[in-house]
């Protein structure tokens, strides 16, 4: 038998069973586990599937190897009880316990190699990280795609910019949505004043003086593919209500919130001014962050591109609130 070497990750909601993924390759190529696991969520996700299909590219070897270990790991899980094993890491994970994580993941292998070594790296992150990990990942290549020209686009040009609530664990891809389903959104950007007099009038606990101040729910009427340069988008028309037809560009990879009564539980314990505080703050910081990091950064010359998609995630950090375990995981063989 071989020696093997691995690395992989958990992630998911505290108390549930947890998404994974892990590449396996003999140890000979040991190098090609170049991986920094103290890394943030969004930074480590990207450096994993880019080591991965490397891996799978140059090592056709390794994908049996990993194929073989997804399975036993999943029949692990089942067997266990996917509750139960979500619960054990949410409880080691919140209490900082290394030791207990260690024997966690130390009883997976015991069915599986009679001898391994297993070095582990955790860390407990809310949801407002990770959106803020990965939109500002998002905000500072959106220009380089080459979208800003469509947003001048006659039949969308002065439509009002929205974007939908993003839910990582439970949500749906758009291309998953069917027209006329329901979509939950924030409004960044009206335009037109007389909209905004309707949408007041329509919805007067969602707006205040300083805009779209909680979420609405609104209908999928329309939906085309945008090719950027480096990845695909959706470009979105969502009815509002009273005729008002609202625009949006989402990343096809972004999970949509698509649960009614998840959306309800979250607008019922909202309260408005500390979530209008909240996101004041939090524009303030990230602007701060962008500008400290983009020092020669040129103005878009489009507002909505930059503003207002930084607008839209950081109202989507307060919507959801969800408590999130990330559990990185390195694994010798």
């Amino acid at each position: 038998m071989t020696a093997e070497e691995g690395v992989g990750f958990f992630f998911g909601k505290a108390n549930e069973q947890p998404e994974y993924d892990l590449v396996v390759i003999p140890s000979r190529y040991s190098s090609y586990l170049n991986i920094d696991l103290s890394s943030d969520y969004a930074g480590f996700i990207k450096a994993f599937n880019e080591m991965k299909n490397k891996i799978f590219a140059q090592i056709p070897e390794s994908t049996d190897l990993s194929r073989e270990f997804l399975n036993y790991l999943s029949s692990y899980i089942s067997r266990k009880g996917s509750q139960i094993f979500g619960a054990e890491i949410t409880a080691a994970v919140q209490d900082k316990d290394e030791e207990l994580v260690q024997y966690i993941v130390s009883e997976i292998f015991k069915e599986w190699a009679p001898k391994i070594e297993i070095s582990v790296d955790f860390k407990q992150v809310n949801y407002e990280e990770i959106s803020a990990e990965n939109f500002m990942q998002l905000w500072e290549q959106f220009d380089d795609e080459g979208l800003a020209e469509i947003l001048k686009r006659p039949d969308i040009s002065n439509l009002p910019e929205i974007f939908p609530l993003v839910d990582p664990i439970r949500g749906r891809t758009l291309a998953e949505f069917d027209l006329s389903e329901p979509l939950f959104f924030v409004v960044l950007n009206v335009r037109n004043p007389e909209n905004l007099e309707k949408l007041k009038s329509l919805y007067p606990k969602h707006f205040s003086d300083k805009g779209n101040v909680m979420p609405l729910a609104g209908t999928l009427v329309g939906k085309e593919i945008l090719k950027g340069k480096k990845q695909e988008y959706f470009l979105i028309k969502v009815d509002m209500g009273e005729g008002i037809i609202a625009r949006g560009i989402v990343p096809k990879s972004v999970k949509i919130m698509s649960e009614k009564n998840r959306f309800e539980e979250k607008i019922s314990s909202m309260q408005q001014q500390k979530w209008e505080d909240k996101i004041s703050e939090m524009i303030q910081e990230d602007s701060s962050k962008i500008s400290k990091t983009q020092p020669h950064r040129t103005k878009p010359s489009h507002e909505s591109s930059g503003s207002d998609f930084l607008m839209a995630f950081l109202m989507t950090l307060m919507i959801l609130g969800i408590i999130l375990i990330a559990s990185y995981f390195f694994m010798q063989f």
